[in-house]
């Protein structure tokens, strides 16, 4: 199955007094990487979330954006009864000792500095886990679906693409056996008008050197090998595991059976075809490095 490493994704889920928003991206990349940015007080959950993620996708660089929405937490006041005690007796010590009336009430003592103080609870990550993942498991679905309808497209143009390289490679196998017998009617006919017949022709030399430039100028090899990557090809995007890499190696080999051919046929037709075939293979070579 082949998928792209592009794609897109969206969920939100509400829990008890929170909802969740989490919008996911996905691109290009050699390795696996997951990036998330999410509230901090909620970052313990952070490691869950990226192996979620993880059971979803093994290549491409993803970009999660996590927003928490809460109503507003209840308020809670946390009073220093210490404190307040010592409020308490320095104002009856300080009655008896002025003569003063120590009666204080339990308003005016509440009011004194740092008796009590008035903080909002901070949220619970743990209990709002199950929402979380749960919008985190939908967004990386939709993700993956996209990435897979995208990669559908992908192997159609990849293997036709394949399909005519394969047909290219045929028609070189075609002409390969017609560049000695070129080549040696070259050297005859170069020969016979530079002599104008004046002294025989030694035809044994003249065929061992074109037997000579025969097997080095021999592509046969090249489209057996050729031929084989062909067959890969179209096995490896069958696969259900990450096959982005090894369709990328392929095509390095195919370049590299490609220049060569290139480089020793020494004939138009072939030469013309080379073009073609590596015209053809940068396009493979494009859309390979968007496949997971």
């Amino acid at each position: 199955m082949v998928y792209s490493m592009t794609g897109y994704g969206r969920a939100e889920k509400q829990g008890d007094g929170v909802s969740f928003a989490v919008e996911m991206r996905s691109v290009n990349h050699r390795f696996c990487e997951v990036a998330i940015r999410m509230p901090r007080e909620f970052a313990a959950l952070e490691d869950e979330v990226r192996k979620k993620i993880l059971s979803y996708v093994r290549r491409g660089r993803v970009d999660v954006f996590i927003t928490v929405e809460t109503q507003t937490a209840p308020s809670s006041l946390k009073v220093n009864w210490e404190l307040a005690r010592q409020y308490k007796e320095a104002a009856e010590k300080m009655g008896e000792v002025f003569g003063l009336a120590p009666q204080m009430s339990a308003r005016e003592l509440l009011l004194l500095p740092d008796v009590a103080q008035v903080g909002d609870e901070k949220p619970d990550s743990q209990v709002y886990q199950v929402p979380l993942l749960e919008a985190v498991e939908e967004a990386a679905a939709m993700l993956v679906s996209m990435r897979q309808k995208e990669g559908q497209a992908l192997r159609q143009d990849v293997l036709s693409r394949i399909e005519k390289m394969k047909r290219l490679v045929e028609e070189l196998a075609v002409f390969a056996p017609r560049v000695a017998d070129a080549y040696r009617d070259r050297i005859f006919a170069r020969v016979d008008e530079y002599i104008q017949g004046r002294c025989d022709i030694d035809e044994s030399r003249l065929l061992h050197e074109v037997a000579v430039f025969a097997e080095r100028a021999d592509i046969s090899e090249e489209i057996t090998r050729l031929r084989s990557h062909f067959v890969q090809f179209g096995q490896i995007v069958e696969e259900t595991d990450a096959i982005g890499r090894k369709l990328d190696f392929l095509v390095q080999e195919c370049h590299r059976e490609i220049n060569t051919v290139g480089a020793k046929a020494n004939h138009l037709e072939i030469s013309q075809k080379v073009v073609i075939l590596k015209a053809e293979l940068e396009k493979v070579k494009e859309q390979v490095q968007n496949i997971e």
